[in-house]
């Protein structure tokens, strides 16, 4: 990605319409960073994923997530960020006034009406991500996560950064361990808001209770969590991981119709393993650790220099999906056959294409024959 890309505010444009997704992408291309989904599950995943996305533009007739519940979800997400974010509706000319009100008092932000011109999306699009990039830069101010007390991103990265450089200079140990709760959309989905918030602080009380003084905690998104350990190595940064695992492990949380608990999982990189030159390569080292973990059956803690073996999950490929991707080439949507399903497409098409072949070579041989014949 291009360093003027970077400074691009983000945008997600999701509708299952690729006219409207690529109509819209054209629009706003030249000054934003477009993002683009083709139902609400791939959009509400993409949030997630990507905490730069400063506004949403969202359908509200779509397959698996409708636009009406990718708000609801936007809105009761334990996210502060995902939560507060502008949403705008793009509606069609048949939408009713009473459902538009339902939609607003969900919580959408605006509406544009579809098919739109080129100065609404332009003019909604400027308005609201100044408006996210405000609150953004508010929060980066407070440096503190409202839900847990514990730092947030923007503080853990200033805080973190001074801490690696004392003891680069003064050559001490120092570690950086990222934690998350797997499977946490589960618990969102399953038992409701007040549920997964719940979940969120008693994590990060836990957290507070066995840092030690010098300790730096935060609340990085949703269910993940950062602790740099400065004075630690590898071993003792285990020891810590251990610790912690053990207290959050004991954590009973009453749903009012079962008694749960949580998977924690954490990845962690220390500077007495690879000589970092940076505060940020070992977080990038740690949350790369953190990523092997969480798909991981067999390891629930992984250091960066850890050699794990993951197991990749066994790809089902159904009729049903054979069906839909011949629908897709047929339809010249090539790029909405997953990756995972070309292999078997590819192998259900050879038939026909080596029919074809000698269908061809046939022809050309008739061709030759008469051609004979002739002279």
């Amino acid at each position: 990605m291009s360093e003027e890309s970077v400074n691009k505010p983000e945008i997600l444009v999701v509708d299952d319409s690729k006219v409207i997704r690529l109509a819209a992408k054209k629009m706003l291309g030249s000054d934003y960073e477009i993002h683009l989904a083709e139902d609400g599950l791939i959009g509400w995943e993409m949030l997630q994923q990507n905490s730069n996305i400063s506004v949403v533009f969202s359908d509200l007739i779509m397959p698996n997530l409708s636009g009406m519940e990718l708000l609801e979800n936007i809105r009761s997400s334990g996210d502060d960020h995902i939560a507060n974010l502008p949403v705008i509706i793009m509606t069609g000319h048949d939408d009713s006034e009473s459902g538009k009100q339902k939609v607003f008092d969900a919580g959408a932000t605006d509406f544009v009406s579809k098919p739109f011109e080129s100065i609404d999306l332009v003019s909604r699009a400027k308005s609201y991500a100044r408006l996210s990039r405000k609150v953004v830069e508010l929060e980066k101010k407070t440096g503190y996560d409202k839900l847990t007390g514990l730092y947030n991103a923007h503080l853990l990265e200033e805080q973190g950064a001074k801490a690696f450089s004392f003891a680069d200079r003064h050559k001490l140990y120092i570690s950086a361990a990222y934690f998350e709760i797997k499977d946490f959309q589960d618990f969102f989905l399953n038992y409701g808001k007040n549920v997964a918030q719940h979940i969120i602080v008693a994590v990060g009380k836990r957290l507070q209770d066995v840092m030690r003084e010098e300790d730096i905690a935060a609340r990085l998104g949703v269910a993940k969590y950062a602790l740099i350990l400065p004075m630690t190595n590898k071993h003792k940064t285990e020891l810590v991981i251990t610790r912690v695992r053990e207290s959050i492990n004991k954590l009973v949380f009453d749903t009012g119709k079962e008694k749960i608990r949580v998977n924690f999982v954490a990845g962690y990189s220390s500077s007495d393993l690879n000589g970092e030159s940076s505060f940020a390569e070992m977080t990038e080292q740690a949350e790369d650790a953190l990523q092997r973990a969480i798909i991981s059956s067999t390891e629930s803690v992984i250091c960066f220099d850890d050699e794990i073996e993951i197991d990749e999950p066994e790809v089902v490929i159904t009729e049903q999906d054979i069906e839909q991707a011949f629908t897709h080439i047929l339809e010249g949507n090539f790029y909405q056959i997953p990756e995972t399903h070309l292999a078997t497409v590819v192998e259900r098409f050879s038939p026909f294409m080596q029919y074809a072949e000698n269908q061809a070579e046939l022809e050309l041989s008739d061709d030759s024959t008469e051609s004979n014949i002739a002279l």
